[in-house]
């Protein structure tokens, strides 16, 4: 057929699901948003990778599009479940899975851009209208951080009055401890896996105990799991932990409880090893372990993350199921 027309020395191709393309195609996108998206496809799946750093200077280069114009596409799409971030603004980006994609935005009633546009010139494209700063076009700019939570949720500073959780607040530290609440950790959790969060969490207070207050906790908290799960995503280092001799003792005392249907768990594995490395004592094998699991067999339920569920292998090795069961009388 004249109209087929052979590929050679085309430089590689992308491959792509056929669902992603179905979804490209019904999604309702301004072009912009649509411009950027597929750049962020183009990096993530056309290298046969979930998520890459991707800055907007990146998209802007290879779109002919302003940096402040990706930044609010890319905030759009944040919003719209279409790509996600691991960790803070400047973090990597993946592409959502299609079935979570929001299709068409919900139009507002009344616009909030600004009216008037300064103009300048791009590469050969002259009169290019460029937006001035917003909260969204912040996301790449270091002029003043992108703070994603309203003002009566950002706790005090170390030494003031700290905010109180029952006011609405996830995220509130002290000057020595972290409080957050029970499903944001579950969330995060899920988000950070294998990253085991509570211990993270207990890291990060006892470093911001010593550092300067910041402006928002909740973002300093996410950024730390990001940076920790960039470092181990494949979980801790197993390195002389007998985690499977573990999982093995607890299914041989732990009759009455639910056995470990996945003993590969990273995240599981990562609790296990946490709590090997937190003690001395800990590391005893049998010594501490089967005394524990004894006593973990005779409750019908701990209280995990918020709601009192029935013990599990995970419920058991959180830091603080584990404190109150290792410490808790015969």
């Amino acid at each position: 057929m004249s109209n087929v027309i052979p590929l050679r020395n085309t430089g590689g191709f992308t491959r792509m699901d056929n669902t992603l393309m179905d979804a490209l195609a019904a999604v309702h996108l301004s072009p912009a948003e649509f411009k950027t998206l597929h750049v962020i496809t183009r990096l993530t799946v056309g290298y046969g990778r979930a998520e890459h750093r991707i800055t907007a200077e990146d998209v802007a280069k290879r779109t002919h599009i302003l940096p402040a114009h990706v930044s609010r596409a890319i905030s759009k799409l944040l919003a719209r479940r279409i790509i996600y971030r691991i960790g803070g603004s400047r973090s990597d980006i993946g592409v959502c899975d299609p079935k979570e994609w929001v299709y068409e935005e919900q139009k507002t009633p009344t616009s909030t851009q600004p009216k008037t546009v300064e103009i300048t010139n791009i590469g050969n494209l002259d009169n290019v209208s460029k937006l001035p700063n917003s909260s969204d076009s912040l996301l790449y700019t270091k002029k003043e951080p992108l703070v994603t939570v309203p003002t009566e949720q950002i706790t005090a500073p170390q030494g003031a009055e700290p905010t109180n959780l029952e006011q609405g607040s996830l995220v509130s530290f002290d000057g020595e401890d972290f409080k957050v609440d029970d499903a944001l950790i579950t969330k995060w959790a899920k988000a950070y896996a294998p990253v085991d969060v509570e211990a993270e969490i207990v890291r990060a207070a006892a470093w911001a105990s010593g550092s300067k207050p910041k402006k928002d906790w909740r973002r300093f908290l996410i950024n730390w799991l990001g940076r920790e799960f960039k470092r181990n995503p494949k979980g801790a280092d197993e390195t002389n932990v007998p985690v499977d001799k573990i999982i093995d003792l607890y299914h041989r005392t732990c009759p009455n409880l639910p056995p470990v249907s996945v003993a590969s768990d990273k995240t599981l594995r990562s609790m296990i090893v946490e709590r090997w490395n937190e003690s001395v004592a800990h590391q005893s094998g049998g010594g501490f372990w089967k005394p524990f699991f004894v006593k973990a067999n005779s409750r019908s339920q701990v209280f995990f993350r918020g709601a009192n569920v029935a013990p599990r292998l995970e419920s058991l090795v959180s830091r603080s199921v584990f404190r109150e069961i290792s410490e808790a009388a015969q």
